[in-house]
């Protein structure tokens, strides 16, 4: 787990790629967390459900991030490690998470501005049959790649993994930004669809963007969705 310090930053991009849900930025205020510096991988889910080895992607070794789980599941794992560690773990909030990839600098990517594709992240390059891969790219990986595999693509705080490889899922469900300054804001806590954020294996490389966002059913997952978990350091405010 990595500290992320207490601090403010500007939510949503208003650059000419940004999507139209990326607007209105909305200033925040975050009180300090911990945050995993990688996502959670099939070994350390499978301790807590070893059937789900079954799920695996062919190839996909212990530290590949898990993936095929919904975000119910990843409540009902961040329950289970809360209960075991006596900590209290959780998804990040969409604002937590987009803090941790952007920093106070308020960074295009993680790793920062510039759109330079190689060597940053698992998106849809060479080494995939999609239309819409970058074929001037090949990062030797067709699906997921293990954790910690692209430490050039880290963010402000040096975490791992937020721009493609796996969809990340996020505590709120799905809202409009607001606009207004608020302090530990939540999305909405119900709805019909729950944020992932971060792009995938399967993505563009504009999906990488650190705003860009998305979101599906609480119940859906996919080969290319998995999750990080987060740690409260005390009681935190919301608004």
């Amino acid at each position: 787990m990595v500290l992320i310090p207490e601090g403010d930053f500007v939510m949503g991009s208003d650059a000419p790629d940004a999507g139209p849900d990326e607007q209105p930025l909305t200033p925040v205020t975050l009180s300090e967390f911990y945050l995993a510096r990688h996502p959670v991988t099939n070994a350390q889910y499978e301790q807590f459900d070893p059937s789900h080895r079954q799920k695996r992607m062919q190839g996909a070794g212990d530290d590949h991030p898990v993936v095929s789980v919904s975000s119910l599941e990843a409540l009902k794992y961040c329950q289970w490690l809360s209960e075991r560690d006596w900590k209290t773990y959780r998804l990040p909030t969409e604002a937590e998470w987009e803090y941790a990839a952007r920093g106070t600098d308020g960074r295009k990517y993680p790793w920062g501005n510039h759109d330079r594709r190689g060597g940053f992240g698992n998106f849809a390059d060479a080494c995939t049959g999609f239309a819409w891969r970058d074929s001037q790219v090949n990062d030797g990986y067709p699906e997921t790649s293990p954790v910690g595999a692209f430490p050039a693509g880290a963010s402000f705080f040096g975490i791992e993994d937020m721009a493609g490889n796996v969809w990340e899922w996020c505590q709120d469900f799905y809202r409009p930004l607001t606009g207004t300054p608020a302090r530990n804001p939540r999305g909405a806590s119900a709805g019909p669809k729950r944020i992932y954020r971060g792009g995938s294996w399967k993505s563009r490389f504009s999906s990488l963007r650190a705003t860009a966002r998305n979101s599906n059913a609480e119940n859906y997952s996919c080969n290319d969705v998995g999750f990080r978990i987060l740690c409260e350091c005390g009681t935190n405010d919301s608004a």
